[in-house]
């Protein structure tokens, strides 16, 4: 029987180089089941994977649909890590899938990368969601007709899509990711670096949210690691309790802090590099929070950096998902993230 084949998009970024590193080590043999490839942009890139004996697919731009659904439309499973927000892209990869379902006759499976962004609230009282549940679907739907977010249109997307086409859509919906990347590029996350950039130029860091409430937390190596459980189950056809389509989303917190806590978390690591002086927190509002850190984007700003979530991640464990990383290396982290910020604006 020919080994499904399987396409890692992603693989130069944060979570992409990690899900990698993760199945090169894999104890799953998930490399031995299937024919791996990794869609990459650029000749440079792909010579180093290349070089170490990595099957490479090149690409021009997510953004050309007819091309990114030609090249799926090759593959059983794609595990798609680039970020969540491209509509166009996620659906192009859902429908290539479909032409190979089509052409082979098999099941064809799709893995996206996702946040709980897409679920937060404004109020600190907001309830624990969990997953599966035949409400989530809905509330994605609802809130997006209230409040349109790029990144859960393109949730309602990939699971309408899917539906339609008749291919199994997997969501991976996790919170604050933290941690040193393990890829061979990008190592850095998004949240805490782009905080403490923002606080060395204004030596003083900024919080935009309340201390109401706690959120929540996942280290980039647990969260890969959900990855490649899910991915591993598919290529081996152990899908007894993987669930697909509207309740097919896996939430993946592993512990809570509060804005608070993450505040403080920062403003201490960077005095202690010397990067700032001032220890008092400054409290600002949305606009002068989204100039600062998203671009001027409110609606991103007040999601991923002024809102409450709370999720419940028994299913991915009942999966099999056994996390590592403890309280202990979310704390260590802020220092860690300090030191790469700050040396890489040295450069």
């Amino acid at each position: 029987m020919a080994k499904p084949e399987v396409l890692l998009a992603g693989a130069t970024g944060y979570i992409g180089g990690t899900v990698l590193t993760k199945i090169l080590n894999s104890k799953d043999d998930l490399l031995e089941n299937s024919n791996l490839s990794l869609l990459v942009r650029g000749d440079e890139k792909a010579r180093i994977f290349n070089e170490k004996g990595l099957k490479t697919v090149l690409f021009e731009d997510l953004k050309n649909t007819e091309e990114v659904a030609s090249i799926a439309s090759n593959y059983d499973l794609i595990i798609n890590t680039t970020p969540g927000s491209s509509v166009d892209s996620a659906v192009a990869f859902i429908k290539g899938l479909s032409n190979r379902k089509q052409s082979t006759g098999k099941d064809v499976h799709y893995i996206h990368t996702s946040g709980t962004s897409n679920i937060a609230s404004l109020s600190p009282s907001t309830p624990t969601v969990t997953s599966p549940s035949p409400t989530l679907y809905p509330q994605l739907q609802r809130l997006n007709a209230e409040t349109p977010y790029a990144q859960r249109t393109a949730d309602i997307a990939v699971i309408a899509t899917g539906i339609s086409v008749g291919v199994h859509t997997y969501i991976l919906m996790p919170p604050t990711i933290y941690g040193t990347g393990t890829g061979l590029f990008n190592r850095t996350t998004i949240q805490v670096p782009t905080v403490m950039r923002a606080a060395l130029k204004q030596n003083q860091v900024w919080q935009l949210a309340g201390d109401e409430a706690d959120i929540e937390h996942v280290h980039v190596e647990d969260l890969s690691g959900l990855y490649v459980l899910i991915a591993g189950k598919i290529v081996q056809g152990d899908v007894k309790g993987l669930v697909s389509g509207e309740e097919g989303i896996y939430f993946a917190a592993t512990g809570k802090h509060t804005w608070g806590e993450f505040s403080k978390g920062i403003r201490e690591a960077l005095v202690e590099l010397g990067g700032i002086k001032e220890r008092e927190v400054k409290r600002v509002g949305l606009k002068e929070a989204a100039n600062e850190w998203t671009g001027g984007n409110k609606l991103t700003c007040e999601l991923n950096f002024g809102a409450y979530w709370r999720t419940d991640a028994a299913a991915s464990r009942e999966l099999g998902w056994q996390p590592e990383k403890t309280e202990k290396d979310f704390q260590n982290h802020y220092l860690e993230t300090a030191k790469m910020v700050m040396e890489a604006q040295k450069k």
